[in-house]
């Protein structure tokens, strides 16, 4: 059985594969152990706090728009690089423009860096350029060691369906689960999903015999995650790759 950080206050979930927190992420980090993570995986709150119209006045786009983000996000990506093994995965959901803040902040940190492309091809029709991607920004090191095969930096996966969704940027298992097999866990190794939302990273990581930790801010998305966990029952055997 896993051994869960022993100070971790605030546990709205746990079991033998899952932990959930119902905090903001800026207070838990700080409580994780150095090098303790073996996989972040997260899908932080990206969009610009920035509104162009007031009273019917516009005003232009400034790169300001973005600083805005970077203190937030200088805190919690310098404990992620603090809490993540020398050779663990990190994956951070963004777009065309969080990234460069993303990416900004992460040079610092990390030697490399690459970016992922998650294509979604809806098929719909209509006119002007369909938005039919984000990305994922994937900082690493050079010791970062990665399970065997060969992994296209663009994938191909259809997007939870808007009725179906339990929350508004919901991310399918089938993409999380996919990142979560490219990185080489053992029985105790960690994921760390610091945005859990209604607990996609969690549930994926139980379904595949892996063990997650979850921090959320939003009460009803720590609820959702849990009673999805709860319903799920770990493989018989943990699966280990490498």
């Amino acid at each position: 059985m896993i051994q869960w950080p022993p100070n971790l206050p605030n546990i709205y979930y746990q079991d033998d594969a899952v932990c959930i927190v119902h905090a903001d992420c800026r207070e838990i980090l700080p409580l994780l152990p150095d090098k303790s993570v073996d996989l972040v995986l997260t899908d932080p709150p990206f969009s610009i706090p920035v509104k162009y119209e007031a009273s019917g006045n516009e005003w232009p786009r400034s790169w300001r728009d973005l600083l805005i983000m970077e203190p937030f996000f200088t805190i919690v990506f310098s404990q992620l690089k603090r809490v993540l093994k020398l050779g663990g995965h990190c994956y951070i959901n963004c777009d065309a423009e969080s990234y460069p803040i993303f990416h900004k902040i992460g040079y610092s940190l990390w030697p490399q860096s690459q970016v992922i492309v998650w294509y979604k091809p809806t098929g719909r029709r209509g006119r002007g350029w369909l938005h039919s991607y984000e990305l994922v920004y994937h900082p690493r090191s050079s010791e970062t060691v990665y399970t065997d095969g060969f992994r296209q930096d663009v994938i191909g996966i259809m997007p939870v369906r808007t009725l179906n969704r339990q929350h508004p940027a919901e991310k399918p298992g089938d993409l999380l689960s996919f990142l979560i097999e490219g990185c080489p866990l053992d029985s105790d190794g960690i994921i760390l999903d610091p945005f859990l939302g209604s607990g996609t990273t969690a549930a994926c990581a139980k379904e595949l015999g892996r063990n997650c930790i979850g921090i959320e801010i939003e009460e009803r998305y720590c609820r959702i995650a849990a009673d999805r966990c709860r319903q799920m029952v770990m493989p018989a055997v943990m699966k280990v790759r490498g």
